[in-house]
């Protein structure tokens, strides 16, 4: 399966917008739509997995990649609408807690 990433910025925030499945294959075309936000050193980043149904471990590792670097430069990073299954991964390997997770985008994108 492939990934669909469709990158937005509305203000001072960028809203990264992900479907698909989160994987060993597709995480690298991931990381390279991060490192855009990434590298414009944005202030809020919101990862909007409401389009994901499926992330494994090398997807983890993507986005704990792109939170160390928000945070390396005191910015914010958000994920919102995540579905059942996807947050159970996230709260399986103990990310709840490491995550600023939100229901909805708009949620995200206050605080």
């Amino acid at each position: 399966m492939t990934i669909q990433v469709k990158r937005e910025k509305l203000g001072e925030a960028m809203v990264v917008s992900v479907g698909g499945s989160v994987d060993i294959y597709s995480s690298p075309e991931l990381r390279g739509e991060l490192k855009v936000a990434l590298d414009s050193k944005v202030p809020r980043l919101v990862i909007d997995l409401g389009g994901v149904s499926f992330v494994d471990s090398s997807g983890l590792a993507t986005l704990i990649e792109a939170l160390q670097k928000v945070q390396g430069y005191a910015g914010k990073l958000l994920l919102c609408n995540l579905s059942a299954k996807v947050l159970g991964v996230f709260q399986l390997a103990n990310l709840d807690h490491i995550f600023q997770i939100r229901e909805t985008r708009e949620a995200a994108l206050k605080g």
